[in-house]
């Protein structure tokens, strides 16, 4: 088993339950989810789109990085997700931002996520699944917090644990 860590975004329909619902459809693929984060309410990019909901965890997987990228692929498209573009309104999306200790650059896949160090809203709730130096990377989340503006990143009330 290989623990992997996702970032988990929302900006469309029922944001919160379009997150349960991806890290449920993971779980019947073989990604266990170990940890997750708080919930984000984040600025979108660009600005002209509704909000958006964030969130990491930390899973465990047999799969190796490249099922796990078709997992999550296969996942987002189950919800609803399909191509539009970069930068546009999702009701998923799901990206690898580190398979274990372990650099990964393909034509499909570049681990640790080759943007994470300018990404407040997954900085944020990465700070709470892995509180000491990011792999391959030797800084912690915190640190690489410092330097970026997190203006309108608000900790949500809401939960990932399934409703009762």
């Amino acid at each position: 088993m290989s623990e992997a860590i996702l970032a988990l975004g929302s900006n469309l329909g029922d944001r919160c339950a379009n997150l349960r619902a991806a890290l449920a459809l993971l779980a019947e693929r073989g990604v266990t989810t170990t940890r997750v984060s708080s919930v984000w309410e984040t600025p979108p990019v660009p600005a002209d789109q509704p909000r958006y909901l964030n969130a990491v965890a930390a899973a465990e997987t047999a799969l190796c990085p490249e099922a796990l990228l078709a997992t999550a692929k296969e996942v987002e498209h189950l919800l609803g997700r399909r191509p539009s573009g970069h930068w546009r309104p999702r009701p998923i999306d799901i990206d690898i931002l580190f398979y274990g200790d372990r650099e990964i650059v393909t034509e499909t896949l570049t681990v640790p996520h080759p943007r994470l160090s300018e990404r407040a809203f997954v900085l944020l709730p990465l700070a709470e699944v892995v509180s000491g130096p990011l792999p391959l990377i030797g800084r912690t989340a915190g640190e690489l917090l410092a330097s970026l503006d997190t203006t309108g990143h608000e900790r949500s009330d809401l939960s990932l644990s399934p409703a009762r």
